[in-house]
């Protein structure tokens, strides 16, 4: 791996592991971290979970990005910042989704 594209923040024990291709336990990675990057990773997890389960749904339904924007009103960009993790999800926006693929959003606190 080109070392131009490992995080210069990571501390050098998992930089080496990175670049040799060593698998890491999630828990040393991530403990690696401040309490404040973790936070912020945690933060940009949960658009990233929502990404994967929009796309997994898409394709379940064989709907295209583009047929997915035609039937919600939006621009397909739209759909590929949702599915990318780079566009914030609101609510109107899920049922928006729910309703553009014939499915009921449901909402829980487990």
């Amino acid at each position: 791996m080109n070392k131009k594209y490992i995080n210069k923040r990571l501390p050098e024990k998992i930089k080496k592991a990175v670049e040799k291709g060593e698998l890491i336990p999630y828990d040393e990675v991530f403990d690696s971290y401040s309490k404040k990057d973790q936070e912020q990773i945690l933060k940009e997890a949960r658009y990233i979970m929502a990404a994967m389960e929009l796309r997994k749904l898409r394709k379940k339904l064989k709907l295209s990005q583009a047929k997915l924007a035609k039937q919600m009103n939006v621009k397909r960009e739209f759909i590929s910042r949702i599915e990318g993790g780079r566009q914030n999800i609101t609510l109107d926006t899920l049922y928006r989704i729910a309703e553009a693929t014939g499915k009921e959003f449901r909402f829980t606190f487990q």
